[in-house]
């Protein structure tokens, strides 16, 4: 019984082994075919287009026919540089006939066509071997260093912003002393309080400009004739010649407050009583232009609020009244 189940079993493996495996005789009989000849013929002539043709027509009437198979592989590879037809056909001849004379030169082709294929591959997604792509990383790098030096130029022309910030926000305090020492009861006269209330509104202003200088410079004229006062109202405890100076600087402070004082009613009188809105105008615009500083344009919104709406919008070809 035993004897029997042996035999048996040697008679399975000798038919797997038979099936796995391919003899010389098996590759003789495939090439033998007359199709096989006519295609190999016209590979032997030159004829390259009819010989693919060929060898492809014995693989659809046999696809196992492994010969035909690497003969293709080898056309496609060399003569149509068809890479990736090759790479099919030579993986199939590998699994068709893994112990062949020709398996090694096979797995060689397979890889040289692998590679062509990663190649191609990364071409056609602009990865390599693209000078487009180059030009464009190139472009992009000098467009960083432009911003680059954009960005250094507005950090410098930050840093002098916070200075002259600082330095006006110093300029600001100063006035605001002035202020409350012009301010007092005991000084208050209608002029005082007229300069007060200019200064208070430059302060008020995001930055000073030029139509508002003349009211500063009538506050610094007041308050050295505030000093001019003082000098005078001591004058009897001084000597003749310190009363005498102490009198014209008196009047020339008074002459430096009533000449700045006359260029702002100048500059009053020069205000138009209409203005036209212009495209582009804001109320911002218009009062900084009439008055010398954005906080008017409340002043003038309130003198035309039937035709100015709560938000402040203005549209070109209005007329607005210009309050003095």
């Amino acid at each position: 019984m035993k004897t029997t189940s042996r035999l048996i079993a040697l008679i399975v493996l000798a038919g797997l082994a038979a099936c796995d495996s391919r003899t010389a005789s098996d590759f003789k009989a495939e090439r033998a075919s007359r199709q096989y000849q006519a295609a190999m013929d016209d590979y032997s002539a030159g004829r390259l287009d009819a010989a693919v043709k060929g060898f492809e027509k014995v693989l659809r009437a046999d696809p196992a026919n492994t010969s035909a198979r690497f003969q293709l592989a080898c056309l496609q590879q060399d003569s149509r540089h068809d890479n990736l037809g090759a790479f099919c056909n030579y993986h199939e001849y590998l699994q068709q006939a893994p112990d062949s004379d020709k398996a090694k030169m096979a797995k060689e082709r397979l890889a040289i066509c692998e590679r062509a294929l990663v190649e191609e591959l990364a071409k056609k997604m602009n990865l390599i071997g693209d000078s487009a792509i180059a030009e464009e990383i190139e472009h992009s790098r000098k467009e960083l260093a432009d911003m680059k030096k954009s960005c250094d130029g507005l950090v410098e022309k930050l840093k002098e912003s916070v200075e002259e910030a600082s330095k006006f926000k110093s300029e600001n305090e100063r006035l605001r002393k002035l202020l409350a020492s012009l301010g007092g009861e005991e000084k208050g006269t209608p002029e005082k309080a007229d300069i007060v209330s200019s200064v208070k509104d430059l302060l008020d202003d995001e930055e000073p400009s030029a139509p508002t200088v003349a009211a500063l410079d009538e506050a610094k004229a007041l308050d050295a004739l505030a000093k001019a006062d003082d000098d005078v109202g001591t004058s009897s405890s001084l000597l003749p010649t310190q009363a005498a100076d102490a009198k014209e600087k008196k009047k020339a402070s008074e002459d430096a407050a009533k000449k700045a004082k006359a260029e702002r009613e100048a500059k009053k009188a020069a205000i138009p009583d209409t203005y036209v809105v212009q495209e582009g105008d804001t109320l911002y615009k218009i009062a900084l232009r009439f008055y010398g500083r954005t906080s008017a344009w409340k002043m003038i919104r309130e003198a035309n609020k039937e035709s100015i709406t709560t938000d402040g919008r203005v549209r070109t070809g209005q007329t607005l009244k210009l309050p003095k």
